[in-house]
């Protein structure tokens, strides 16, 4: 029989078995959306940060907020900080440039790998970083011909005329949704 995986953190029910999903996903978006996600590091799974990111995009935040926000826990970064750190990098940094998952990533990557020390105190880690990044960027953009985000929804979102028409034709569903769990799965793959 498959162990149960339900706990309790900060008083919040916590359910990531297969076995009760409708309690999980209905208590946990309950919490990710009033930013209140207990701390799942030792638990977590790539599905289950994809889980946590659709969450809140779907709740009204934005691809590169919902990424950045699903590895809060990791990194014991408070979720309202990584709400607001990745808030301008939605919708290709507003100007339609790198996808705000992509974007995300990055932030990810140099929490995971950064270097603390002062330039050229640690170049083997700097360059182990940037080949992380340029695997993101690589894998990204074979997965998807891009990672500029007028070039993956083609309007641009922060238009009347380019949200109205995303609205329309469903983009943010559609597309955001996928970019975000390839965007997870790529940095999770990367260790």
């Amino acid at each position: 029989m498959e162990q149960s995986a339900c706990f309790r953190r900060r008083g919040f029910l916590v359910s990531l078995c297969a076995l009760c999903p409708a309690v999980a996903s209905r208590q946990l978006a309950q919490n990710v959306l009033a930013n209140q996600s207990p701390q799942l590091s030792s638990f977590v799974t790539t599905e289950d940060r994809v889980a946590l990111a659709l969450m809140r995009f779907k709740g009204g935040y934005h691809c590169s907020q919902s990424v950045l926000a699903a590895y809060a826990d990791e990194f014991e970064l408070d979720t309202d900080l990584a709400l607001k750190l990745a808030a301008s990098l939605a919708g290709g940094s507003t100007v339609g440039g790198e996808c705000g998952t992509v974007s995300a990533g990055y932030l990810v990557l140099g929490l995971k790998h950064g270097r603390v020390v002062a330039a050229g105190g640690d170049v083997e880690r700097d360059m182990a970083l940037f080949g992380r990044i340029k695997q993101l960027v690589e894998a990204f953009r074979n997965k998807h011909g891009s990672i500029n985000c007028r070039e993956l929804l083609g309007i641009d979102v922060f238009t009347k005329e380019g949200h109205r028409e995303g609205l329309r034709r469903d983009l943010y569903t559609t597309r955001c949704t996928n970019y975000i769990r390839d965007a997870i799965t790529i940095i999770d793959s990367l260790g």
